[in-house]
């Protein structure tokens, strides 16, 4: 959880949590933050998946680009990190990091703007993350 943002001037913060998974004797976590500014909500969660295909990894490995009316999905990097960023109207942004084919950083925003989005994604430390690898 030390790599779980406070929450930036103007904004609260429920929590931190931990989580932790035992699947087929194998453990993962997750540490989860949530914070609020108005109608604006951020949900972050770092997970370490211990290597294994689970939690935010397996919706990692079925992402495509696409752009409609309605949204997207965009490839891109983050601190050197490959990434995907999201949008769906009215009002959702996210973006997924993936450090070190181990730990994802996933950052959803509802009832925000792009620039919420931002300012959670900058405020990670990813370079402490890679280096628990």
């Amino acid at each position: 959880m030390t790599f779980l943002p406070d929450a930036p001037a103007g904004w609260t913060a429920e929590g931190p949590s931990g989580t932790s998974w035992t699947v087929n004797d194998d453990q993962w976590t997750m540490a989860s933050h949530d914070y609020a500014k108005g109608d604006a909500t951020v949900l972050i969660d770092i997970q370490d998946s211990a290597y294994h295909d689970v939690g935010h990894w397996q919706s990692w490995n079925s992402f495509i680009s696409f752009e409609t009316s309605e949204g997207y999905y965009r490839q891109g990097r983050v601190s050197g990190h490959p990434s995907w960023e999201y949008f769906t109207k009215p009002a959702t942004h996210g973006t997924w990091v993936g450090v070190n084919e181990r730990f994802v950083v996933y950052i959803n925003v509802e009832d925000g703007s792009k620039q919420d989005l931002d300012l959670f994604v900058n405020a990670i430390n990813y370079g402490g993350i890679a280096a628990l690898d």
